[in-house]
C-alpha cells in the first residue's frame, strides 16, 4: 500500500509534540521550527488522513477522537523507530575482531601507530601495513586489507568502493642544507643530479610524469624506495629532489639536514584518501577517516615551524573538496 504523502513519521512526530506541548507555538520551539511549519505539517497530516486531529475551538488544543488514536500509535511507531535505529547504529559501531589497513609508507610512519592507540576500542586487533600504492590497491580488491590510505585518484571510478578525503598535499623541492644555488626556474637545476623515487611507486610516477609535463630532462644517478633513503641521499649531497609534507613529517628531526623549497612553476599535488569497500565495515571507514585527519592536523604544524609556508598549501576536506564520495563504476 502507497501511503499518502504527508503521512510519515517527520509528521507524526510533530503531531506528537504538538498533542504533549498543548500548542503549536509550544512544540515550535521544542523543535527548532516555526510555529507557521508545525502548523502547515499537522494541516498536511489531517488532509492526508482525511480527520480533523485537534479540535481547534478549545485551549489548549484538544485531541479529537482520531487523533486520540493517532496519538497512542503514533507514540508507539516513533518508540520502535527509535529501537531500530539505535540496534542498527550499535550494530555498525560494534567491535571488529581485526582490522586491516595498509597505508603508503609515509602515512604509516607518521599516523599509524598513534592512530591505533587513539581508535584501539574499533577493533580487537589491528594490522598496518606499509607499502607502495599500486599493490596496496590490488590488496583492498581481493579482500586481504579493509580498507586503504591511498596518496592516487586511481580508484576512482571502480564499483563497490567509497572514499573519504583526508587532505590533498603539495609537493615540494628538496635540496641538501648547504646548497645555495637557485631553486628556480627549474631548468636551472637540469644540470644537477635528481634523486628519484622509484618508478614502482605512486609518489615517483607522479613526479616524473610532473617533470615529463614541464619537458625537464634531468640526469638521474640513483632511485629510492623510500623516502627516509631518498632524503639520506639528498642530505649526503648526491643531488636534489621532490617530495611531499607527509614525506616530510617522519623525518621531521632531520629538516636540519635540508633545505625544503616551494614548487612555484609547474605546482601539483596529490589526494590522500581512505578508501574501503562499500558496506563491509559499516561506519568504520568514516570513523578511521575523522580519525586520521585529527591527528594529521596535529602532527602538521610540527612542519610550520620551519616551514611557515607550508600551512597554507595544505587543502582540508572543508575547504572545498567532499568528505565523502562513493565512486561510481566506469561509463
Amino acid at each position: 500500500m502507497e501511503l499518502p504523502q504527508g503521512f510519515d513519521l517527520k509528521s507524526i512526530r510533530v503531531f506528537v509534540m504538538v498533542a504533549e506541548a498543548g500548542g503549536m507555538t509550544s512544540a515550535a520551539k521544542q523543535l527548532g521550527l516555526t510555529q507557521s511549519s508545525v502548523s502547515q505539517i499537522v494541516s498536511n497530516l489531517e488532509e492526508a488522513l482525511g480527520s480533523t486531529l485537534f479540535d481547534r475551538s478549545v485551549r489548549p488544543l484538544a485531541l479529537t477522537a482520531a487523533g486520540t488514536t493517532l496519538y497512542e500509535r503514533g507514540r508507539a511507531m516513533l518508540a520502535e523507530a527509535g529501537d531500530l535505529y539505535r540496534d542498527l547504529r550499535d550494530r555498525e559501531l560494534k567491535q571488529l575482531s581485526s582490522l586491516t589497513l595498509a597505508m603508503a609508507e609515509s602515512i604509516a610512519n607518521s599516523v599509524g601507530p598513534q592512530l591505533v592507540a587513539e581508535q584501539r576500542g574499533l577493533a580487537k586487533r589491528w594490522r598496518i601495513w606499509a607499502g607502495i600504492s599500486p599493490d596496496n590497491h590490488a590488496l583492498l580488491m581481493n579482500h586481504t586489507v579493509d580498507a586503504v590510505v591511498t596518496t592516487t585518484d586511481e580508484l576512482d571510478g571502480v564499483e563497490g568502493l567509497e572514499s573519504h578525503a583526508l587532505l590533498t598535499e603539495p609537493f615540494v623541492l628538496v635540496f641538501p642544507a648547504n646548497y645555495d644555488g637557485p631553486s628556480e626556474p627549474l631548468e636551472a637545476l637540469t644540470g644537477m643530479p635528481f634523486v628519484r623515487y622509484s618508478l614502482r611507486s605512486a609518489i615517483g610516477r607522479q613526479i616524473e610524469g610532473q617533470l615529463n609535463r614541464l619537458r625537464l630532462n634531468v640526469p638521474i644517478d640513483a632511485e629510492f624506495d623510500t623516502a627516509i633513503s631518498q632524503f639520506s641521499a639528498v642530505a649526503g649531497g648526491m643531488g636534489w629532489s621532490m617530495t611531499t609534507p607527509l614525506c616530510l613529517l617522519q623525518e621531521v628531526g632531520r629538516l636540519e639536514r635540508l633545505r625544503i623549497e616551494p614548487l612555484r612553476r609547474g605546482r601539483f599535488s596529490r589526494p590522500i584518501s581512505l578508501v574501503a569497500r562499500r558496506g563491509d565495515l559499516g561506519a568504520t571507514p568514516e570513523m578511521l577517516a575523522a580519525a586520521i585527519r585529527d591527528i594529521l592536523r596535529r602532527r602538521l604544524p610540527e612542519l610550520y615551524g620551519p616551514l611557515p609556508w607550508l600551512a597554507e598549501s595544505i587543502v582540508w576536506p572543508e575547504d572545498g573538496a567532499p568528505l565523502l564520495r562513493s565512486i561510481q563504476g566506469r561509463g
